[in-house]
């Protein structure tokens, strides 16, 4: 029990940890935005381009499919149902996160809805590699 406990608290922090960490290295990739400080998100969001939702998308796309797959592969049993709680999790973390700040509609939706298909197929990758014998 105090296993999947732990693996489902390390895959949501490892989760959240490289959301923060990719928002901070995407605002150096665009010009717009690079000089503007991380303690002003709002006025980063309304001035950010398109392309930096986008590329946003990918990296949160990114970082559910990683924290699932590290929460299917420490815990000890039910690793697809434990992966897709923690994807559940992280909707939820991410669903008051998107209504306290003014991302635009299309990325709200599109992000909201990539957490549980990509926490099933972290746990599913994780289960498939065990069937066939390549990690314990």
């Amino acid at each position: 029990m105090y296993r999947n406990m732990l693996s489902i608290s390390t895959g949501v922090l490892i989760s959240i940890v490289e959301m923060f960490f990719s928002m901070k290295i995407l605002k150096k990739w665009f010009t717009e935005i690079q000089f503007i400080p991380l303690k002003k998100f709002k006025y980063i969001l309304t001035k950010a381009p398109t392309e930096f939702f986008i590329v946003l998308i990918f990296f949160y796309a990114f970082s559910v499919l990683l924290g699932s797959i590290i929460t299917a592969f420490i815990a000890k049993n039910a690793k697809k149902a434990y992966a897709i709680l923690t994807g559940f999790i992280l909707f939820i973390i991410t669903l008051f996160y998107m209504f306290l700040y003014p991302f635009p509609l299309w990325f709200k939706i599109i992000t909201l809805s990539i957490f549980i298909p990509f926490s099933y197929i972290g746990g599913n990758f994780i289960e498939f590699l065990q069937r066939k014998k390549w990690i314990n």
